[in-house]
């Protein structure tokens, strides 16, 4: 059974169609005019059916208030004075269908089943997105004061930056913030910015009209378009060209969007969160990337801790994809013993939160048995077994530099600047230093 809305102002077009669809089992509410109309479809409805011209008003002008506030609502158009331009208008606008007058009630039933379907299968989607991308697993000090930290900003904000190693949930926190937003019901554009070629990105961003470049045989609506009402993510945003940042700058200060090749403007809001694996600070002492773009993005920073700094996760993480892997593959059910959760927490996971999930997969592969034994994982770990000398000697090496900025700090008398002309370094620099520790 589905919710549906008929908003026309001929009373036998309202009863007919009433009728039909109340046989087919749906629960239909009608109005007449266009206020009447406005009232009831805010309250949800999953097909509106929807007259252009009405007494009070025109019904276009209604669709695109209505889609303003949910994309993806489905909407049919009818009318008995149309012509093509406003069949165009309609379906550039938004409309899932538009049907002219005298109406075929066989053609609209069928328009009616399909929109129903069409509208069933982005719920469904929406709602498999939310599955597959929850909240982070774990309950150390980070993760905690990151999710809380998600919840919060979301709802206030629409420019996040997400710093972090490769592997670290750069693209599950993007989904975190989405999902706590005010967008959450728009659609969620990933962008690999490193994926692109550089002649190409622009046109993947912005869009493009037809023949505006060699090889633009048609128009091309582009990410941020795809992304309005919802999140865009711009993974990797450190690799994108200077000529393509100088662009991102302007829509982010006037929300505006200008296709490749087209005169006409688009006004876009959505989420932009970007997010990087390396120091964009360092890049903009660089002269690699703008620093007024980056204060735009930067209004709320999230800083994903590496799996090596947050080891009491690792045993839940594994747990969890053993147990998930089980599932999908069904082999059965696996866990870990004991030794085997402690010999993880020995590993230092240089591919993070990615590295761990794609070993607990191998793992859940090749070992036939129920519980997972040290043995059964140092068969697949990179090298035989736990990469624990490589740690100790990188913790060795930043325990000197500490003790030596120390030292440094100390011989002026706790003076910063000082300290950092005689180490060589920017002020900023070594303050960064000394608060990572």
């Amino acid at each position: 059974m589905a919710r549906i809305l008929i908003i026309d102002d001929e009373e036998n077009i309202r009863t007919s169609l009433r009728s039909a669809m109340v046989r087919r089992g749906h629960d239909v509410v009608t109005a007449a005019t266009l206020e009447e109309g406005g009232s009831f479809s805010r309250t949800g409805f999953d097909v509106i059916l929807l007259d252009v011209l009405l007494p009070d008003g025109n019904g276009l002008d209604l669709m695109k208030s209505l889609l303003e506030s949910d994309k993806q609502q489905t909407i049919i158009m009818i009318s008995g004075h149309a012509d093509v331009d406003m069949a165009v208008e309609a379906i550039r606008s938004g409309a899932y269908d538009f049907i002219e007058k005298p109406l075929s009630l066989d053609r609209l039933l069928i328009t009616v089943d399909n929109a129903i379907r069409t509208s069933n299968l982005l719920s469904q989607n929406s709602q498999l997105t939310r599955t597959l991308y929850g909240e982070m697993i774990g309950h150390s000090k980070s993760i905690v004061a990151l999710k809380a930290n998600v919840r919060k900003s979301a709802p206030l904000t629409t420019r996040f930056l997400i710093l972090g190693e490769n592997g670290t949930g750069k693209e599950l926190v993007a989904h975190m913030i989405h999902n706590h937003s005010r967008f959450a019901e728009g659609p969620f554009v990933t962008v690999n910015c490193a994926a692109l070629p550089s002649e190409l990105i622009e046109a993947e961003l912005f869009g493009h009209s037809a023949g505006a470049f060699t090889g633009a045989s048609k128009a091309r609506k582009g990410k941020f378009l795809e992304a309005d009402r919802g999140s865009i993510f711009l993974d990797e945003i450190s690799e994108m060209p200077m000529a393509a940042q100088a662009k991102i700058l302007r829509l982010v200060e006037t929300k505006i969007v200008n296709p490749i090749g087209s005169d006409k403007e688009h006004t876009v809001d959505c989420n932009i969160i970007a997010a990087s694996n390396r120091d964009l600070n360092d890049m903009v002492r660089e002269s690699k990337f703008r620093q007024d773009l980056l204060y735009r993005l930067n209004v709320v920073q999230y800083n994903l801790p590496p799996l090596r700094k947050r080891v009491e996760d690792i045993p839940i993480l594994a747990e969890y994809f053993l147990t998930r892997f089980s599932d999908e593959t069904k082999t059965g059910r696996k866990r870990l013993s004991n030794e085997a959760r402690t010999l993880l927490t020995r590993c230092e996971f240089p591919g993070n939160v990615r590295e761990l999930k794609n070993l607990m997969e191998r793992v859940n592969i090749y070992c036939d048995h129920e519980e997972i034994s040290p043995t059964d994982l140092k068969k697949h770990l990179p090298e035989g077994g736990p990469q624990t000398g490589r740690r100790r000697l990188r913790e060795a090496v930043t325990e000197y530099e500490l003790e030596y900025i120390k030292a440094a700090v100390a011989r002026n008398a706790g003076n910063i600047s000082a300290a950092a002309r005689e180490l060589g370094l920017e002020r900023s620099h070594l303050y960064k230093k000394l608060k990572k520790r």
